[in-house]
C-alpha cells in the first residue's frame, strides 16, 4: 500500500492558481490517509508547511518531504520527469 501512495503522492499533480502543481488540490487543509499498515493526519499551517502525524510520529515540513517520505518507506527510485504531467484525479 505505500508502494501505491508513493506513486500518488508522485504523479497525482493539480495546477494551483500560481502556476505550480502539488499532489492535492489548492484549497485542501487537511490530509488524511488510514490503511491498515500506515496512517497520516495532516493540517495545513503556512504557505507551505504541514503539520501532525505520520504514522506515530510528529512532523513539520512541506509535502515535497512528505512524498519523499513515502517513497523512502516504499524503497522506490524517482520516477522520470514525463510522470509529472497534468492528469484527471478523481478525489472524495
Amino acid at each position: 500500500m505505500i508502494d501505491t501512495l508513493c506513486v500518488i503522492f508522485m504523479t497525482a499533480y493539480f495546477k494551483h492558481s500560481d502556476g505550480n502543481y502539488s499532489p492535492i488540490p489548492e484549497d485542501t487543509k487537511r490530509v488524511e490517509i488510514k490503511t491498515e499498515e500506515f496512517r497520516t493526519l495532516l493540517f495545513k499551517v503556512g504557505d507551505k508547511k504541514w503539520f501532525g502525524n505520520v504514522n506515530g510520529k510528529i512532523f513539520y515540513d512541506t509535502l515535497p518531504n512528505y512524498t519523499d517520505y513515502l517513497c523512502k518507506l516504499a524503497d522506490k527510485e524517482p520516477l522520470p520527469e514525463k510522470a509529472y504531467k497534468e492528469r484527471s484525479v478523481l478525489y472524495y
